[in-house]
């Protein structure tokens, strides 16, 4: 069991490490971020609920 609890956050650290290493990739996760919010500020989530839950 301590063996996949390693492996899980050594994954997450080689992302990490990779995206921040990695100029393009840093811009690119910003971009990312920035358009997901944008799209989370367009939706109408009282709407978006509503239609989703009965």
């Amino acid at each position: 069991m301590k063996n996949s609890k390693k492996h899980e956050y050594r994954f997450w650290r080689w992302l990490i490490l990779s995206i921040v290493r990695i100029p393009k990739l840093y811009i690119l996760v910003w971009g990312i971020m920035f358009l997901a919010a944008l799209a989370v500020i367009k939706i109408d989530l009282p709407q978006l609920l509503c239609g989703v839950l009965p």
